[in-house]
């Protein structure tokens, strides 16, 4: 976590994405998988989960692959929810970070466009993975 809080206050947001799948029916739909988020700077990718015990856990990776089973005539994909998080498309300024002091607590980033500052939560209590206002 302090390695992605670093990256947060020093680095400059290229973009937030959900993986999912996209099946093989027509017309194609994508299905998001919310269970990892992936936050890319310039110099690195972390991506966060909720561990088995209901911490938000972090990992840094190389690349962003597949972590789930899926049919074989499905397809792995990731969508960009960085303008659906900040609520722009324009780049943010994180002002602060304050992470979980305990399972399934939300981590809330302060973050600044122009004069406007806002909070995102991500919540790690829900079912279908993380939820985020």
């Amino acid at each position: 976590m302090k390695d992605l809080i670093h990256a947060l206050s020093h680095e400059l947001i290229v973009d937030v994405f959900v993986s999912g799948y996209i099946d093989s029916a027509s017309p194609a739909r994508f299905h998001p998988m919310y269970e990892r988020l992936f936050f890319v700077f310039e110099k690195c990718t972390f991506e966060l989960f909720v561990s088995d015990s209901g911490w938000i856990d972090v990992r840094a990776l190389g690349d962003i692959e597949v972590w789930f089973d899926m049919d074989e005539d499905d397809a792995f994909s990731l969508m960009s929810v960085y303008n659906q998080f900040f609520k722009t498309e324009q780049d943010v300024v994180v002002v602060s970070v304050s992470s979980p002091s305990g399972p399934f607590e939300t981590l809330t980033i302060k973050y600044r466009e122009g004069l406007a500052e806002r909070d995102v939560c991500l919540n790690p209590n829900h079912f279908f993975g993380f939820s985020f206002l």
